[in-house]
């Protein structure tokens, strides 16, 4: 899966988790967060894409001084493991487990999302969000135009 999907599976992913948590979120940040294990383009053949940065148990290990200290930050680990766990999962393979299990995983059927099929997933996950973004922000400016004037 390419950014426009990781953008949307992350902010859906933040947004679910922010609900419960009744943490409020940072757009720009969770969009980063949700490509951050992406990072291992830049350190190619370094390190194997989809392997070392895209592990469950080093984004656990990452947020784990955010949870102890601020007790706060779950809508962006949501995030984050979002791209492992949904977004590359569907488009085999991933280490998920590294260091612990140097195995890769992922969807191993005839559902495996590749070309024209996952092209239209990310354009539409990156739509649905862009939507669900401008109207979040016109029902908050209305809720202050109301609370400003009572």
């Amino acid at each position: 899966m390419w950014f426009l999907g990781h953008f949307g599976l992350g902010y859906f992913s933040a947004l679910a988790v922010s609900k419960l948590t009744k943490e409020k979120i940072n757009i720009p940040l969770v969009w980063f967060i949700s490509i951050l294990p992406d990072i291992d383009f830049f350190f190619e053949p370094l390190i194997i894409h989809r392997g070392p940065t895209h592990s469950i148990i080093i984004a656990a290990l990452a947020f784990l001084p955010f949870f102890l200290i601020y007790r706060r930050g779950l809508p962006y680990f949501a995030a984050l493991l979002s791209h492992s766990l949904i977004g590359d999962f569907l488009v085999p393979p991933v280490q998920l487990l590294w260091p612990i299990d140097m195995s890769w995983y992922g969807i191993n059927s005839s559902l495996k999302l590749t070309g024209a099929m996952e092209t239209m997933l990310e354009i539409s996950l990156f739509a649905m969000m862009i939507i669900h973004v401008i109207i979040s922000k016109k029902r908050m400016a209305i809720r202050e135009k109301i609370s400003i004037g009572s």
